[in-house]
């Protein structure tokens, strides 16, 4: 059975009226905080502070599009930046679209020195079931044994994978940042390489390492985002999840939680998209979210930010509404929270033409989102990136200056200022600290900047 719908959460009242700053904090309404992991005992005359026990947290993943490419006999190193500190890590391998049983050979884990290399001193070698070698299903994933390995807040890891024999590589695509190093094919085993020096090849590819869990003393639990071009950072160099993340880690340890950056390029909430097979695109949100959301360790909610690339292949408002409806509902079910976001402001390109039944879907879409109460909260993002700052006044568009350039992806001062106008208490936490915006802005006076359902 649903759960009662929660008040609006984090509805952006942005620039609504004159006067209001669009760089505000997001509001809370309806919603309590999650509690804090420090709890406290009290007797007749003293009060003591009883310390968190250390729990198995997702702090990074990579969300897996598709199989692309093959290999054979050599060594793949991904980067994984971890969300938040901890004493032990475990490392989650995906052979989601293989077309064969994974067969690794060997893997390790170390902390990154930059580019291939790692740090001396800290390389683990990663055993699955007490064995340094494993065989992963076709379709299927796999979590490593834990690893001592003590990680802080925002830490690079390199996860390097021996494969033996050829196999369709589960990848993650996208954007413009190096995620992996690689070697060709039969270079043989390298894990254990201290510089990276075989591994010639640097990508903005993931390639099979999915997730990471670390022994977190505190906090309450992971926030799993499923996105698209949006959240990955396409056509950006820095992304607004890990602004958020960035606002988190200024808390005290215990309090701290991580953001989990589960974007696709090119990803639809409701529909496959395989024509995108070589630059995303990828399942449905839908059909993702048990693999990339709810069968992550140690979530707490989850953020949905997918529908535009729904609207653009021709769905409709009231499909892409049931699809939000199916999401809640799955959500819901695994006993969590779930939080919606609106669309953001989107115009015509050449390659991307955006027509008035479209843009007509959109508001109703982003209307039903911030009224309809069918999910727990909603982060209101649309008006923080639309055209209504310094003078200007079109709410349909994205303000220039947080324009890629698509008319469509946010740039980093974009990014930035979506990350920014998440407040803590919208997620659970307590208020955050806000980093410095990229790009000056003051609201236009007397300009809405959410456009009227």
């Amino acid at each position: 059975m649903r759960r009662p719908a929660v008040a609006v959460v984090g509805a952006v009242v942005l620039a609504v009226a004159i006067g209001v700053s669009v760089l505000a904090a997001v509001m809370t309404s309806g919603s309590a905080p999650r509690p804090h992991a420090t709890t406290t005992s009290t007797s007749s005359s003293t009060t003591s502070t009883v310390p968190p026990q250390p729990t198995w947290r997702v702090a990074w993943g990579s969300a897996m599009a598709w199989g692309y490419g093959i290999a054979a006999n050599t060594t793949v190193r991904d980067l994984a930046t971890v969300a938040v500190g901890g004493s032990a890590v475990k490392v989650r391998i995906s052979n989601a679209f293989g077309n064969a049983p994974l067969a690794v050979g060997a893997a390790t884990v170390a902390v990154s020195a930059g580019g291939a290399a790692i740090v001396p001193g800290t390389l683990q070698a990663l055993t699955f079931g007490g064995s340094p070698t494993v065989t992963v299903p076709q379709g299927q994933l796999l979590y490593s044994d834990p690893v001592q390995l003590a990680v802080t807040p925002l830490q690079t890891l390199a996860i390097s994978i021996f494969v033996t024999t050829p196999e369709l590589v589960t990848v993650h695509p996208c954007c413009s940042q190096t995620e992996s190093f690689f070697a060709p094919n039969n270079a043989g085993d390298l894990v254990t390489s201290p510089d990276g020096a075989e591994l010639k090849t640097a990508s903005p590819w993931g390639r099979w390492a999915d997730a990471v869990d670390v022994l977190q003393q505190g906090g309450s639990g992971s926030i799993v985002v499923v996105g698209d071009s949006i959240t990955d950072g396409f056509n950006a160099t820095t992304r607004w999840s890990d602004v958020l993340q960035r606002r988190i880690d200024s808390l005290p340890a215990s309090e701290q939680e991580a953001v989990v950056n589960e974007g696709i390029s090119a990803n639809a909430l409701t529909s496959d998209v395989r024509t995108d097979a070589a630059v995303g695109g990828g399942p449905s949100g839908l059909d993702r979210l048990q693999r990339d959301a709810l069968g992550q360790t140690g979530i707490a909610e989850v953020v949905l930010f997918l529908g535009t690339n729904d609207l653009w292949f021709g769905t409709t408002a009231v499909q892409l509404i049931q699809g939000y409806q199916q999401a809640i509902t799955a959500v819901h079910q695994a006993g969590l929270k779930i939080i919606g976001v609106t669309l953001l402001p989107r115009g015509p390109t050449a390659k991307e033409p955006w027509t008035a039944p479209q843009q007509a879907a959109l508001e109703q879409v982003d209307s039903w989102i911030r009224t309809s109460h069918s999910f727990d909260g909603v982060l209101d993002l649309a008006p923080v990136v639309a055209n209504v700052f310094n003078g200007t006044c079109q709410p349909t568009e994205l303000f220039p200056p947080f324009d890629s350039g698509d008319h469509l992806h946010p740039n980093a001062a974009g990014q930035t200022a979506l990350g920014n106008a998440i407040s803590g208490p919208s997620l659970g936490l307590p208020p955050l600290p806000t980093v410095a915006p990229l790009v000056p802005v003051h609201p236009t006076s007397a300009c809405r900047a959410t456009v009227a359902p």
